[in-house]
């Protein structure tokens, strides 16, 4: 089960314009990460959705922009599914891969054409359209100084998934239903936070989710990970 947002909408500068304000880094577009959601054990290959988290569930991968709106909502994964494996899984990956998202806009970077990306945790592949940190133990100082850039902005995942669990407390408990349609529910979830994101309904929870987060020609475009992660530390 999933959300699709159109090309136009992930290619939007407002949604890289909700991340001026939290990193350095240019052109981010959103922070990618997954969750889990409890359930009972399906019918069917229900070791598949039996995760090191102890119980069944199923895995949901979302992107979020800077102003904690779900830009693309994917769920129903087996619960012992590594992010990563998700991800390869997932239709983001593929248009991604594809190039049809994340193509523009182009950004020139210390004299390198940067396209724009997602921010991940270490969890994730790095590439073009992905980006991660550098290592914890690292004693460079540029990538030491790269990393919190990059946590900056992907933490606002995190504060949008959190937000979704206080708005719609049926996700905060295991959800007895058949996984047909535990993960409908999930999804409708994540439909229904982006309608009270964008007419400014706030969250009743005392917690606020967010209150612990604060066209050019492309043949030149760089198009390998790992140089562009190089660029974006150079650029601090």
């Amino acid at each position: 089960m999933n959300i699709y947002i159109s090309q136009k909408q992930w290619q939007k500068p407002a949604s890289i314009g909700t991340f001026k304000d939290l990193s350095r880094l240019p052109n981010i577009v959103g922070a990618i990460d997954g969750t889990h959601k409890p359930i009972n054990a399906p019918h069917e290959k229900a070791v598949d959705y039996f995760s090191h988290y102890r119980h069944h569930n199923f895995g949901i991968q979302a992107v979020a922009d800077g102003d904690l709106l779900f830009l693309d909502f994917s769920a129903g994964y087996p619960g012992s599914m590594h992010d990563a494996r998700i991800l390869r899984n997932s239709s983001l990956y593929h248009k991604a891969e594809q190039g049809d998202i994340l193509t523009g806009p182009i950004v020139n970077v210390n004299h390198h054409e940067i396209g724009p990306y997602l921010v991940g945790d270490s969890a994730y592949p790095i590439s073009p359209w992905l980006q991660r940190p550098f290592p914890k133990a690292t004693r460079d100082k540029s990538e030491i100084q790269f990393n919190p850039e990059l946590s900056s902005a992907r933490v606002k995942i995190e504060c949008t998934f959190r937000g979704l669990k206080s708005r719609w407390r049926i996700l905060q408990k295991r959800l007895d239903s058949d996984i047909k349609f535990s993960v409908p529910i999930a999804v409708a979830c994540a439909v229904l936070h982006n309608v009270c994101i964008k007419i400014e309904d706030d969250c009743d929870d005392d917690s606020n989710p967010d209150h612990h987060c604060r066209d050019d020609n492309n043949g030149d475009v760089v198009r390998d990970g790992q140089e562009i992660r190089d660029i974006l530390k150079e650029f601090l």
